[in-house]
């Protein structure tokens, strides 16, 4: 049973670090490296059974360590793809904002030209009795 519980914790740190790494690498080196990664973390693991996280770590890195090997390995093309990619990304999203911004102007002037060219009649409704707690709940106050 202890081997059980050691195995679940040591499953569920390994889980956390490779969430590191994931976020530490760019959505191609997710794709590419960390299945290479899990792969090489399983084989460590199967030889040496009574290896801890710590082990690990110092086996294959840091998720820093990872990404700054990644990124020392990227050609000047693909760094160049990786930025163009996330350029294109912030001008749609600025795009999708300014197409609301531009409905929401549009929406905003139709509601004022139709309210100033077909003015509404006021209804009079006479005199407003202010109600108080007193008139509410006479002899309470």
């Amino acid at each position: 049973m202890k081997s059980d519980n050691k195995d679940a914790q040591m499953n569920k740190v390994l889980d956390n670090y490779f969430d590191r790494i994931a976020k530490a690498l760019p959505r191609k080196g997710r794709k590419t490296l960390l299945p290479d990664i899990k792969d090489g973390v399983e084989s460590y693991l199967a030889e040496n059974p009574d290896a801890t996280v710590d082990d690990v770590i110092a086996y294959v890195g840091t998720p820093e360590d990872i990404a700054s090997e990644y990124y020392a390995n990227l050609d000047g093309r693909e760094i160049s793809k990786e930025i163009k990619i996330g350029r294109k990304l912030v001008i749609i999203l600025l795009l999708f904002l300014l197409a609301l911004a531009v409905i929401f102007g549009i929406t905003l002037a139709a509601m004022l030209v139709y309210n100033y060219c077909f003015p509404h009649e006021m209804i009079d409704l006479g005199t407003v009795k202010v109600i108080t707690n007193s008139d509410l709940y006479p002899g309470s106050f």
